[in-house]
């Protein structure tokens, strides 16, 4: 294929008849963000541009910036194309549509417009905007001259470069010009207006700018300029005494009284002399045409500045009464006003400005006295409110400091209660090991005991000591140990296992255990779900008086009844509770594993690894549970 060296930088969107310009950015990341707005839009060499009318694709620069190339053909070749120009300006012919289409709209206008195609100059060098009736002519290319006595040119303005001779700028008064500037993808225009002996202002934004009934463009200088020329018969020319000595008196009075009125700051003296001056300079030559020349030159650098302070001036009040700005509009406007003193009368522009400010410092007036009313009566309620919040308060403390007393009394009557309470279950305790330790008593009656023990040394406490909690934890573990045969010796091994044969078949769990089975069951799913292990005394804590205190035998029972319902091919529930109490799963979950029908180990370090898979085996089919 071949390599389009042309690096285009502007295209038009949708298709090759369009008027739609776009600016192909050169950076290679802005590439990328340009490439995504315009996702959707196709990309051409437009015939308004002097192109080919071919297709064209974006080309991301990695030597050279990044620019528009044309597709190639079937067999690789690039289209002949014969546009002269493919940088950025080529397309500022179409910005011209994009830039003043909603300014002309807004002031009524109906615009249409017109690229002129000549033999001789290139496409786009002459735009063409119909105003109802009335032409503005935009003379883009240097290369084509325009006819300033042509009665059908309309108002002509100038692109950059396009020349106009001294004569002619003087004849006229003044000559409008365009030029662009890039923004991102896109061009910006600018309008400025070029003086005899000034040179080009730009220093105005496109709504500043008006098309009069005329067809006439207005910029902030034009109106200057045709105020100053409207009141330039009234300007103080003196008259010479002698016909010798017209010229040398009149120019040397001129030159005096524009030096005066720049001293004095009357720029409104200033512009008529300035004009009269001009009108002068044909007559002069000599020493006399450079003294004139020079105030002239002078009397420009005076009116050129106050313009430009009197812009800046009405520009920060527009932006500040557009952005509702109340103080900066309060400090400008009397500036504002205070420029007209020595200078021409306001623009209609101007005028409506100065309108918009006051009408927004007058609702300023009216809304901040709302406020201050408001805030007035906000004060007077809030002092009312702080007026009843200290009387409600104060009557809050002396109901308080009433009802101190009696809350005093019945919390020390509570605590002697509860102590009381705690004392009483504490000789119970002592009562309960009493009759343990002194009476023959059957292993239910034990049992029995020992069951009511343990409730007693809840209630009672810290205030057991520790001697009689640790009396309390041998006869718990006492009866929760499994009875032995009365020939079989007794065995010395930390972890003797109860017989099987001691275990109450889960068919027959007694009526009480049955509420106490399905809570451990619900707390053993809760702890799948949340991928922890638990113990007997965390289960007690947790489920408080729903598990009540069970032997070794019970708990066991317990476990198998909670399991029962699990699925043969799932692990057991309970392997949470041997794997978060060691001790438990050494002495008694051998007995659930065989009493629902699993092989238990017989090694302990075995029976830990077959806890620990099972464990991680329930956190897995409960994850989602």
């Amino acid at each position: 294929m071949g390599v389009d060296n042309r690096q285009i930088q502007t295209a038009v969107l949708e298709d090759p008849e369009s008027d739609d310009p776009v600016v192909c950015p050169t950076d290679a990341d802005e590439l990328d963000e340009f490439r995504e707005e315009f996702s959707e839009t196709t990309f051409w060499c437009g015939v308004l541009l002097g192109g080919c009318g071919g297709q064209l694709l974006t080309r991301r620069g990695n030597v050279r910036v990044s620019h528009f190339a044309h597709f190639p053909d079937p067999d690789g070749l690039l289209p002949e194309c014969g546009r002269r120009s493919r940088d950025v300006a080529s397309a500022d012919h179409l910005y011209v549509r994009t830039a003043t289409q909603a300014w002309l709209r807004g002031q009524g206008h109906t615009p249409r417009y017109r690229y002129i195609d000549q033999d001789d100059a290139p496409v786009g060098s002459l735009v063409e905007i119909e105003l109802d009736g009335h032409t503005l002519l935009l003379h883009m290319d240097p290369t084509t001259p325009p006819d300033w006595d042509a009665t059908e040119a309309g108002d002509i303005i100038l692109g950059p470069g396009v020349h106009i001779d001294h004569h002619t700028l003087v004849r006229r008064g003044y000559v409008n010009r365009v030029k662009f500037v890039s923004s991102g993808n896109q061009r910006v225009m600018m309008l400025g207006t070029e003086l005899p002996h000034v040179g080009t202002d730009w220093d105005f934004e496109l709504a500043e700018c008006t098309v009069d009934e005329q067809g006439r463009l207005i910029t902030p200088v034009v109106t200057c300029f045709e105020a100053a020329r409207a009141a330039r018969g009234q300007a103080p020319v003196p008259q010479p005494r002698s016909k010798k000595a017209e010229g040398p008196v009149q120019i040397g009075a001129l030159t005096r009284l524009i030096n005066n009125a720049v001293q004095k700051k009357e720029t409104a003296a200033v512009r008529q002399l300035r004009d009269t001056a001009q009108l002068q300079v044909p007559r002069c030559e000599g020493q006399a045409l450079e003294h004139l020349q020079r105030a002239i030159d002078h009397a420009n650098d005076w009116i050129h500045q106050q313009n430009r302070v009197r812009r800046r001036f009405f520009a920060e009040l527009d932006e500040a009464v557009r952005h509702g700005h109340i103080f900066n509009v309060s400090s400008l406007t009397p500036q504002v006003r205070k420029l007209f003193l020595r200078d021409v009368a306001a623009t209609p522009q101007e005028a409506g400005i100065l309108q918009a400010a006051d009408t927004l410092l007058e609702e300023a007036r009216r809304h901040a006295a709302q406020k201050r009313r408001a805030a007035d009566e906000r004060r007077a309620a809030a002092a009312r409110e702080r007026e009843e919040c200290h009387a409600a308060a104060a009557e809050e403390r002396k109901k308080r400091r009433e009802a101190e007393p009696q809350e005093r009394h019945a919390q020390l009557v509570t605590q002697a209660q509860g102590r009381k309470a705690r004392n009483r279950a504490r000789g119970q305790v002592q009562s309960i090991t009493g009759r343990l330790r002194r009476e023959e008593l059957s292993t239910e009656q034990q049992k029995q005991l020992v069951e009511e023990l343990v409730l007693a040394a809840k209630e009672a406490g810290d205030h057991l000591s520790a001697a009689e909690q640790h009396k309390v934890n041998e006869w718990v573990e006492r009866i929760a140990a499994p009875a032995e045969e009365p020939d079989t010796p007794k065995s010395t091994s930390p972890a003797a296992q109860p017989q099987p044969a001691t275990l109450t078949d889960p068919a027959e769990l007694p009526a009480h255990l049955v509420p106490a089975a399905a809570a451990v069951r619900g707390a053993l799913k809760k702890a799948a779900r949340e991928r922890t292990t638990t113990s007997w005394n965390r289960l007690e804590h947790q489920l408080g008086s729903a598990l009540p205190s069970l032997s070794s035998n019970e708990r066991v029972q317990v476990l198998v009844e909670a399991d029962r319902s699990t699925a043969g091919d799932e692990p057991l529930l309970s392997s949470l509770l041997a794997a978060g109490d060691p001790h438990f799963a050494y002495q008694y979950y051998r007995h659930v594993l065989n009493a629902l029908g699993l092989d238990a180990p017989d090694d302990d370090e075995d029976l830990r690894d077959v806890v620990e898979a099972d464990t991680e085996q329930v956190f897995t089919d409960w994850r989602s549970r």
